[in-house]
């Protein structure tokens, strides 16, 4: 029993080690015991299924001025990430971006995009977000999180923590242990996602930039989120980030880097 033991911890510690890999934007170690590419297939899987069920009930408005403004600055968008991949030895993440943006009729302040380069956009986010490079801001965001592994890293951190409470109810026979030790890596996890959110504003703000939109409004755009969310709406959008303000102080931080990338 003693030695079966020692085996599960070498497997469970060799799994760890090997699936470690580095962030293709920031160079931040990451794990990753799925493949980026192997979680495509199963998002645009669910965000097909998402907007087919959106578009029955008549709220894909593509049509509308916003509609098309969406997709003009997601074309552009999509342009400056593919670019910018290419320029730094990614092209082969290129090959995966199919790129799809949809704006959903609803009162919800939020947006998100899935591996694949699916994108949607809620209605009720853009006039917090109001000018064309707040649009741009907040999709490279989430453009960010789908270039940078988030999604795979995700997946792998949860398979983490089934892996360890595995390994805890061995040496537990299954009891409230198992339990703490799972939750204590949810706690972790969730800091590590905020890791991820500064990362993705960071280069949404280099891919905005090379867009041809000004940095500098992506400061103006989170602060119209911030007001929005102390004026008692509900910011969807913000719920799983940073404290905004702190945000705010980091894109300070990282617009002289963006600078660099922009061209009126």
């Amino acid at each position: 029993m003693k030695k079966s033991k020692k085996l599960l911890i070498i497997i469970a510690g060799m799994l760890m080690l090997s699936s470690c890999t580095v962030a293709p934007l920031t160079g931040r170690r990451q794990l990753k015991l799925v493949s980026d590419e192997s979680v495509v297939d199963s998002s645009v899987s669910q965000y097909r299924q998402f907007i087919n069920e959106a578009n029955n009930k008549g709220l894909i408005v593509n049509n509308t001025p916003d509609g098309r403004r969406l997709k003009n600055i997601g074309n552009r968008m999509a342009t400056a990430v593919e670019t910018y991949l290419r320029e730094n030895g990614l092209s082969k993440k290129v090959d995966s971006l199919q790129w799809e943006f949809n704006l959903i009729k609803s009162n919800e302040i939020n947006a998100f995009a899935m591996p694949g380069g699916k994108i949607a956009f809620y209605t009720g986010i853009m006039p917090v977000l109001q000018t064309d490079s707040g649009i741009a801001f907040v999709m490279g965001h989430e453009i960010g999180h789908v270039i940078g592994g988030h999604h795979a890293e995700g997946e792998s951190g949860r398979l983490a923590a089934g892996v360890a409470s595995t390994i805890t109810d061995v040496f537990t026979g299954g009891n409230v242990i198992s339990s703490i030790v799972s939750d204590g890596l949810s706690i972790g996890l969730l800091k590590f996602n905020r890791t991820q959110e500064y990362e993705a504003d960071k280069y949404g703000m280099i891919f905005m930039a090379m867009a041809g939109y000004n940095p500098e409004d992506a400061i103006k755009a989170e602060e119209r989120m911030l007001a929005a969310e102390k004026g008692g709406r509900s910011v969807e959008i913000l719920s799983t980030h940073p404290n905004t303000e702190k945000r705010i102080e980091a894109l300070k931080k990282y617009l002289p880097e963006a600078m660099k990338y922009y061209k009126k």
